[in-house]
């Protein structure tokens, strides 16, 4: 038997995803979000979505519903650090 026996203490995965890129049309990089709500069914749904515009002159936040295919999905892992 080991001095140091092994703990399981990782936190369990989180079940959906909330953190999304935004994709705009005529910008370079896509602008960071976080999902509030979803609505519509199937292939076409939409995401209330809070991101930070910092392309525009003045950045800004904004809320608004975007479509499902707009939005790059950022998964995170509560148990990584750097």
């Amino acid at each position: 038997m080991s001095a140091n026996p092994p703990k399981d203490d990782r936190w369990p995965p989180w079940p959906d995803i909330r953190f999304v890129l935004v994709r705009s049309v005529g910008k370079l990089r896509p602008c960071r979000g976080l999902i509030l709500d979803w609505k519509g069914q199937g292939r076409f749904r939409e995401a209330l979505v809070v991101y930070f515009d910092d392309a525009a002159l003045k950045p800004v936040r904004k809320m608004e519903w975007i479509a499902k295919s707009d939005l790059i999905p950022v998964p995170v892992d509560p148990n990584w650090t750097p």
